[in-house]
C-alpha cells in the first residue's frame, strides 16, 4: 500500500472498531443466520492465501540456486516440503469446511482441492519470466513468512483472548464479553475462539497479489484492480463471518488490520533489503 492509502484504510478500520466496540452483540443479534452465500465463503474465503502461498513455494523451488549442488538439494527438498504442505493444508482445511457445510463427503474431494490448489500455485509460478529471479525470491520470503506469522499470532491471541462465538451462545446478552475482554480458558478451545477472526486474517492475505505485477507482464498496469479485488474480498468475507455467527464484527476489523500489519511490516523489511542491496 501506499502512503496515503494505509493512512485511509488503517483509520477506517480504527473507526469501524470504535463503532463495533458497543455495537457488535446487537449487530451479531440481527443479522447472524448463517444463509447460504455465507455458507460460501467459509468454504472458499481463505483460499486466495493458500493458492498465493503455494504459489510462494513453487517459486522458491523453481529459481533455487544450482550453483552448489549440496544446497540446490537442500533448497528443493524443503521447497518441495513446503508446497507439500501448504497443498494438504489447504486442502483439508477446505474439506472440513465442505463437511460442516454439507455433512460428510468423500475424502477424494480433500485430495482434489489439494491437487487443484497445487496446480493453481504452480500455474502462478510459472507466469514469472526467468530474469524475474530477484523478485520471485523477495515474493517467496514475504508470502512464507506472512503465512507463518499470520498462523502463530492468530492462534495465541485465541488462546490468551477466550472469547465466545455468537453462534455457541445460548444466552448472548450474560455471555456476551468485548472485544477487549481477556477471558482465560486454560487453553484452546474452538468455542472461545471468536478472536480475531481468522477467516478475516487469512482473507486479507489476498494482499499478496499486490506483489505480483513487477514481476509477472500479465499483470503490468492492473494494479487498481488487484487493490479492489483485495479491498471486496476482505470486506465480503469478513461480512460473511459475522453472518455466519462464527465472529463478531469487531473480530473481523481486528483481524484484517492484524493481517494487513504484519503484511506492511514484512513488506517492508524484505523489499527494504533490496533497496539497500541496489546501493550498495
Amino acid at each position: 500500500m501506499e502512503k496515503k492509502e494505509r493512512r485511509v484504510v488503517f483509520a477506517a478500520g480504527l473507526a469501524l472498531l470504535l463503532v463495533f466496540t458497543f455495537t457488535d452483540l446487537q449487530i451479531s443479534m440481527a443479522i447472524a443466520n448463517k444463509p447460504l452465500w455465507a455458507r460460501v465463503f467459509e468454504v472458499v474465503g481463505e483460499i486466495p492465501f493458500t493458492v498465493l502461498t503455494i504459489a510462494g513455494c513453487a517459486m522458491l523451488f523453481r529459481f533455487r540456486t544450482k550453483k552448489n549442488i549440496a544446497w540446490n538439494i537442500l533448497c528443493a527438498v524443503g521447497a518441495g516440503a513446503l508446497f507439500l504442505l501448504f497443498s494438504l493444508m489447504g486442502g483439508f482445511m477446505t474439506y472440513n469446511y465442505l463437511t460442516d457445510n454439507l455433512g460428510q463427503i468423500s475424502m477424494v474431494w480433500m485430495v482434489l482441492i489439494a491437487l487443484t490448489m497445487a496446480g493453481l500455485g504452480v500455474w502462478i509460478a510459472c507466469l514469472v519470466p526467468g530474469e524475474k529471479r530477484g523478485e520471485a525470491l523477495r515474493y517467496a520470503a514475504t508470502a512464507l513468512l506472512y503465512c507463518l506469522l499470520v498462523i502463530v499470532i492468530m492462534n495465541s491471541l485465541k488462546t490468551v483472548w477466550g472469547r465466545m462465538r455468537f453462534r455457541e451462545m445460548t444466552d448472548p446478552v450474560h455471555e456476551f464479553t468485548r472485544w477487549y475482554q481477556i477471558v482465560p480458558r486454560g487453553g484452546f478451545d474452538n468455542i472461545y475462539a471468536s478472536f480475531p477472526s481468522g477467516h478475516s486474517m487469512n482473507s486479507a492475505g489476498v494482499i499478496l497479489l499486490m506483489l505480483l505485477p513487477p514481476m509477472i507482464p500479465a499483470l503490468a498496469g492492473k494494479g487498481r484492480i488487484l487493490h479492489a479485488i483485495v479491498y471486496v474480498w476482505c470486506a465480503v468475507v469478513g461480512v460473511s463471518r459475522v453472518f455466519m455467527g462464527a465472529h463478531f464484527a469487531s473480530d473481523v476489523t481486528v483481524g484484517i488490520l492484524l493481517s494487513l500489519t504484519i503484511f506492511e511490516v514484512l513488506r517492508a523489511v524484505v523489499y527494504r533489503k533490496k533497496s539497500t542491496d541496489s546501493a550498495a
